[in-house]
């Protein structure tokens, strides 16, 4: 990663990738991919939100509005980070404050001089239930007990480096619903590995209680990148809190 510190683009809008993403040329028409700086839009929301999101963001910035980018980082696919201005206006600190973005508190750095204006932009839109911050009450009924049925899967992660050994994905759960949809599993302090291990290609019944992965840092962690350049996360699935064959 390359630190580029106070470099200001002059630019025009091509397109919007996704919700924190855009397309632009430079003024030597060169084409550009920049992510918005110090915010997210993270994938635990819904897909209403993350369409909400990207929506916005092309309301924003139609093609051809001029723009200027204050560049703060280079990564090593060649992507830029950095703010977006439209009329002396941050785009970025916008999508924060109106609930269509999140602060991402790992690369605030990039926004040191505002970063207060970015914590409590977030914490406003949180607290109104703006955007994407409606969907508090639906994350909070996903953490509730589940009580599954299925067949349960094991599937030694490979040594080498790949998808499924970074997200630690060795447990599933074929559901006895008409899709058979294919649950990941996790350990818990009440059910081992070793526990589910022993009941590899069994029918069981579970309770389980959803969690969602984390995400980290891309300029930290080695990790297969999504199309927006953010790291996939880990750890998410269905945390097993018992379990008993069925015959």
């Amino acid at each position: 990663m390359e630190l580029i510190e106070l470099i200001l683009v002059l630019a025009t809008v091509v397109g919007v990738a996704d919700g924190n993403t855009i397309l632009i040329k430079d003024d030597a028409d060169r084409p550009m991919t920049v992510k918005l700086a110090c915010i997210n839009t993270p994938k635990t929301t819904s897909q209403q939100s993350n369409l909400a999101a990207t929506q916005k963001l092309k309301q924003l910035l139609p093609p051809q509005v001029p723009v200027v980018i204050r560049s703060t980082e280079k990564l090593n696919n060649g992507r830029t980070i950095g703010e977006v201005f439209v009329d002396n206006r941050s785009i970025n600190l916008l999508l924060v404050q109106e609930g269509n973005a999140v602060v991402d508190r790992d690369s605030l750095y990039n926004c040191y001089e505002t970063r207060t204006q970015y914590l409590i932009g977030e914490a406003n839109a949180k607290n109104q239930r703006l955007g994407l911050w409606q969907q508090s009450n639906k994350k909070m009924n996903q953490s509730k007990t589940s009580t599954l049925r299925g067949k349960l899967i094991y599937e030694e992660i490979p040594p080498v480096m790949s998808a499924r050994a970074y997200e630690g994905n060795e447990f599933f759960l074929i559901t006895n619903s008409p899709k058979q949809n294919r649950l990941v599993l996790r350990p818990s302090v009440q059910v081992s590995r070793s526990q589910l291990r022993t009941l590899n290609n069994k029918e069981v019944e579970i309770t389980a209680v959803y969690v969602e992965g984390t995400r980290p840092s891309p300029t930290k962690t080695a990790c297969p990148i999504e199309f927006n350049g953010q790291c996939i996360p880990q750890g998410e699935g269905y945390q097993v809190l018992s379990i008993v064959q069925l015959k």
